[in-house]
């Protein structure tokens, strides 16, 4: 009699274990998954907590606490030693030094949310007395950047596109050539001397003396602030006065009037040719085509690809809504400029200092300056201390010789709205 077949049996068996197979690998998946959502939920809170709390996050603010700790070591420091060398190295604390810096910030922190001292761990109270002002006073970790910010108005340096020299004199003087002799004859003309009578060669030549002036700034500040201060006054002081030498420096060279001071291009001395706005134009305005005769009226040999216009961001923006013949923009910018603005291809500079557009003003101007206008370096910025002069305070004397003229006045062209 022949065995019964369990082929059922066995078909079952398999199938129940590859659906148990099928579920546990779904299962290590979904672990997987859970888990990676888990670090990803994790990571997703520190940063808002980073974003919403500097000191928050899952470890991300320990390099806050660890220049916390540095940063009240360090006023630690200038308080047992109020004199210091801004020009010397920043004194360097050990691993354990900073380790009892964050159990005294930790300790403070605990501090605030006890009713007593006891409260406070020993360690942290161990840590405390070492920034401690006697019983009831400790030494807080500062939290002053050490950034200082300034939303003061910066003018544009107008004297980087000018000609810039230095001289080791009271003055330099150039001759100038203000003479343009009669040009050659061909040979079948009736005269055999083609330039007859003949010029002296020194006769057209002229001189220009440009004389360095002295431009003076003078910083009080008092010995509290150099001190105790931990931001960094030094550079913000020279900051603060190599601002105020470029705000006078480029005022003068805009309307300088050449007295103990630059001449300025604005000025009718300067010998700069000036025009009228068209006739068609409508009084108080100009047109783009008045700023295209204003640039192809500087000779193209003077101009030697140089050219850039010069107005205020006032006059700018009328410009930017200017358009030619078929509606198209005259203003237009690519990535690879070096200007961020640009007038038919031209460089447009945006000097704060250039008048607006009014009847009987000069708003716009066009040359290139590099050859029209020098600038004159006798002696760079000096600085000299002075503790006495000013009782308490401390005045830093700094003192430069600068001058400037304009040297080739057909290089440029100023534009006048009627």
């Amino acid at each position: 009699m022949a065995e019964p077949r369990h082929e059922p049996e066995t078909l079952l068996a398999n199938v129940l274990h590859e659906i148990r197979s099928a579920t546990a690998l779904v299962e290590q998946r979904d672990q997987a998954t859970r888990s990676r959502l888990s670090h990803l939920e994790a990571s997703v809170n520190d940063l808002m907590r980073k974003h919403g709390r500097p000191s928050g996050g899952n470890g991300l603010g320990d390099t806050d606490e660890r220049a916390q700790a540095h940063a009240m070591l360090l006023q630690r420091h200038h308080h047992t030693q109020t004199k210091h060398d801004a020009m010397l190295p920043e004194p360097s604390f050990s691993e354990q030094q900073i380790d009892e810096a964050r159990l005294a910030i930790k300790g403070i922190k605990r501090l605030m949310h006890s009713t007593s001292i006891d409260q406070v761990p020993l360690d942290q109270r161990k840590a405390l007395s070492a920034f401690s002002f006697g019983s009831s006073g400790f030494m807080l970790a500062p939290e002053m950047s050490s950034e200082i910010l300034s939303c003061l108005e910066d003018v544009t340096d107008i004297a980087g596109i000018m000609r810039n020299i230095s001289i080791s004199s009271s003055s330099i003087r150039f001759m100038v050539d203000n003479e343009l002799w009669d040009v050659a004859a061909w040979a079948c003309d009736t005269s055999c001397f083609a330039n007859n009578p003949t010029q002296q060669i020194g006769q057209g030549i002229g001189e220009v003396e440009i004389k360095p002036e002295s431009l003076r700034y003078i910083v009080c500040a008092t010995r509290e602030l150099l001190e105790d201060s931990s931001t960094n006054v030094e550079a913000w002081l020279l900051q603060k006065a190599n601002t105020a030498f470029r705000a006078q420096i480029n005022h003068a060279i805009l309307v300088g009037d050449g007295f103990g001071k630059p001449q300025g291009i604005l000025n009718p001395a300067s010998g700069i040719p000036v025009m009228e706005t068209a006739a068609s134009t409508p009084p108080g305005y100009f047109t783009w085509q008045d700023l295209l005769m204003l640039r192809f009226a500087v000779p193209l040999s003077l101009q030697a690809n140089a050219g850039a216009f010069l107005m205020n961001q006032y006059t700018w923006a009328l410009c930017t809504t200017m358009s030619d013949a078929n509606g198209r923009p005259i203003m237009t910018s690519t990535p690879r400029d070096e200007t961020p603005f640009r007038l038919g291809g031209v460089p447009v500079i945006i000097a704060p200092r250039m008048p607006d557009c009014v009847p009987g003003a000069t708003p716009v101007a066009f040359g290139n300056w590099n050859r029209a206008y020098m600038v004159v370096n006798r002696k760079g910025v000096t600085m000299m201390q002075d503790p006495f002069s000013a009782g308490f305070c401390v005045l830093f004397k700094m003192e430069a010789r600068i001058g400037g003229a304009v040297v080739c006045p057909g290089a440029a062209r100023l534009l006048r709205i009627r």
